[in-house]
């Protein structure tokens, strides 16, 4: 019963990311409020980049406190979802008009500081949630669950806001409410199937409470006796694969329409097929995961979703490219899962919001590097070989992950 009280925290939040960081909401943006593909793109990969810094710098901080408050990861947990939930719904006020670029992309900086930090305290209960032996599969099953159940959201708003003429509600589409209206469902789907687990962490006791003066001990997890720790070296992998990530999902949207010119109807029929594909990635890879281990399938799933960026720029056939990211798909939905179970091999119960927050320090402090870095190499150069770059992130995160040893308790 715990897995699914943990997966439909994925359920809740999945929408945000597929449908307001990366398909519908980032292009409405850049092609109708901003009225330029390449520059809005850049604006909106330079506003995940900045609010990245933020992330980073307060995860670090606010992990750790959560280990010394009583009940402090519940609590912040719940203020952070709820926070993320509110400011979404003020996207509804996100005109296609280039006079709401600022508003647009000041609430949504605001919406996905939180959303972050939700994050960071939810794969932190990855360790309540699940025992060892079975860390990945609790994992996978979470991030399939996640997938899987986007699928039918997507097709309820496809048929009655986005295909139709006249939508439910009435909407005006020349003002593209239909658009807008998605960040308000979008948020009630949150609220909704955050409440299980709301209720589960309510009543859990505890963790005993971390004293103030060993917080300093945060760095002599990463850096001891003059040298990197296997933990610091996975944290500097993760640093930049999670980087290469996050530029990832915030760019295809962008990038696909214009290298092979896939219409808005294709692009959502790629969505659900992209959803189902990772659902099984993610389930069958935890799966695996507790038989081979975090870092193998890891850096198995770095090497395929390396050389499917490259296929991507290669081909502009929409069969080829549709084939080849399906491939890749089924890995990155690998990739984010086996991340966090690995953490957690790092980690004992008295210390995980301070261990995530040091996750989330390495999934966000450079996470201003990939969408920054793609954002101006798209504005001076190309969408391609904006994205294209993503390859190098994935490389050095590649190399930094040979050398961490795994616990030999985990």
């Amino acid at each position: 019963m715990k897995k699914y009280i943990y997966g439909l925290f994925d359920v809740a939040n999945s929408p945000f990311q597929v449908l307001i960081i990366s398909t519908i909401f980032s292009p409405y943006f850049a092609q109708v409020i901003v009225g330029d593909p390449e520059l809005g793109s850049a604006y909106w990969q330079w506003t995940v980049g900045l609010c990245a810094i933020l992330i980073a710098i307060t995860g670090i901080k606010l992990g750790p406190l959560s280990d010394m408050v009583k009940h402090g990861r519940r609590n912040f947990f719940f203020i952070t979802t709820l926070l993320c939930i509110t400011f979404t719904f003020f996207l509804w006020g996100a005109k296609p008009n280039s006079n709401y670029i600022i508003y647009t992309l000041v609430i949504f900086f605001i919406a996905n500081f939180f959303f972050e930090l939700s994050q960071m305290f939810y794969n932190s209960y990855l360790f309540n949630f699940s025992e060892k032996k079975e860390r990945g599969a609790v994992s996978g099953f979470a991030f399939a669950l996640g997938y899987f159940v986007v699928i039918p959201l997507i097709l309820f708003l496809v048929i009655y806001f986005l295909k139709p003429q006249i939508t439910l509600f009435n909407l005006d589409k020349t003002q593209f409410e239909h658009i807008r209206i998605i960040p308000i469902i979008v948020g009630v789907w949150f609220l909704f199937f955050s409440i299980p687990i709301f209720m589960s962490i309510y009543s859990l006791n505890p963790a005993k409470l971390m004293i103030k003066s060993k917080i300093q001990s945060s760095l002599d997890l990463i850096f001891k006796k003059k040298k990197i720790t296997n933990l610091g070296r996975f944290l500097i992998a993760r640093l930049f694969y999670a980087d290469a990530i996050i530029a990832l999902q915030v760019s295809f949207a962008v990038f696909t329409k214009h290298h092979v010119g896939l219409t808005f109807e294709e692009m959502l029929k790629l969505l659900l097929l992209t959803s189902f594909v990772q659902g099984l990635g993610a389930f069958f890879g935890g799966i695996v995961n507790d038989r081979i281990g975090s870092k193998k399938i890891i850096q198995i799933s770095l090497v395929v979703v390396f050389f499917t960026i490259i296929g991507l720029v290669s081909f502009k056939s929409k069969f080829l490219f549709v084939l080849i990211f399906e491939f890749g798909a089924f890995f990155f939905g690998i990739l984010q899962s086996a991340s966090r179970v690995l953490m957690t091999s790092f980690l004992n119960k008295d210390n995980l919001g301070q261990g995530f927050g040091l996750f989330t320090l390495a999934s966000r402090s450079t996470a201003i590097l990939g969408p920054i870095m793609i954002g101006t190499i798209t504005y001076f150069t190309s969408v391609e070989t904006g994205f294209l770059s993503i390859t190098v992130l994935l490389l050095i995160g590649y190399v930094m992950l040979k050398k961490v040893d795994v616990p030999r308790s985990y």
